[in-house]
């Protein structure tokens, strides 16, 4: 019953779409670091396993922070939730948190000591995240910045890969662009999944749309999307890529300008879910055309 419960709690927070999502970011870094630094030397497919769980993991203990920190608010705004409803208790989310450090600890310490050290730097931040930089209630004020303090543990997650592909790290070029990639990508889905039409937005619970206003909203993540898509296109020129990943990055972006302009005239909830997809769809378009072009030549 309780594995029932905590594979019900996975399918509602923690999908195994995220987890793919997770484990291609995790070759992705792997491909942008052995295009560019490349030793000539094959991992073994064992510790690629093992930090493809430990990437997972890290995200996972995020989720269970953000759990444990919002705890009482989603309380009150989603009470049907498998957390909220007892089904599944937060100190069994912590427990499976805490394995999931140890193999993060074991792949790292195997990876190391560049990696150790950069594995240390991402969790000191998601720390400071998971208590708010212990400035929560001015946090919580500010949407925008809220998001931004939070988004910025991403290039850590990155640094932390790639350092375990390129443990000298005097090449820093990929990692550079793989963390404005990140954060672009990932900034603009942010602001998707918490966008919302007039007649749909909830008391007591934030939104861009509110926090900026509904087209403020989405101007600010189509000027992201756009800024993630020059970044993208610039990644695609340094690895020598074919057009068809330009052409496919740029009609993503073509299909959701679409989406959003039609949504500023006739604020749909239906067609901003859709509009989400769309821009989640260029996250893993990004990663994955750059697996593909660097595996190809």
């Amino acid at each position: 019953m309780i594995l029932k419960n905590i594979f019900a709690y996975f399918k509602e927070r923690f999908p195994v779409i995220n987890m793919a999502l997770f484990a291609i970011l995790f070759f992705t870094v792997r491909s942008a670091a052995s295009f560019f630094t490349s030793t000539g030397q094959e991992e073994e497919l064992w510790w690629l396993i093992l930090g493809v769980v430990a990437v997972i993991s890290f995200f996972f203990r995020l989720r269970v922070f953000d759990e444990i920190k919002d705890y009482d608010i989603d309380s009150k705004n989603h009470p049907q939730r498998i957390l909220q409803t007892g089904r599944v208790k937060k100190k069994q989310l912590i427990a499976i948190a805490m394995a999931g450090t140890l193999i993060e600890i074991a792949w790292s310490l195997i990876s190391g000591f560049p990696v150790v050290i950069c594995w240390i730097a991402a969790v000191g931040y998601s720390l400071l995240m998971r208590y708010e930089f212990f400035v929560g209630k001015f946090l919580n004020k500010y949407l925008l910045l809220y998001a931004v303090t939070h988004m910025l543990v991403m290039p850590l997650i990155i640094l932390w890969v790639y350092s375990a592909f390129h443990p000298q790290l005097e090449v820093l070029f990929p990692f550079y662009i793989l963390a404005a990639l990140s954060l672009f990508s990932g900034f603009s889905f942010e602001i998707a999944r918490k966008l919302h039409s007039p007649k749909a937005e909830k008391p007591g619970v934030d939104s861009y749309s509110k926090s900026v206003g509904y087209m403020g909203a989405i101007a600010l993540l189509l000027l992201i999307l756009l800024s993630g898509v020059l970044v993208q296109v610039y990644l695609l020129y340094q690895i020598n890529s074919r057009s068809w990943a330009y052409f496919l990055i740029g009609a993503i972006f073509i299909v959701a300008l679409l989406f959003y302009l039609k949504n500023i005239y006739k604020p749909s909830e239906k067609n901003l879910r859709q509009a989400e997809k769309i821009v989640s769809l260029f996250m893993l378009a990004s990663y994955v055309s750059i697996i593909i072009e660097v595996h190809s030549q």
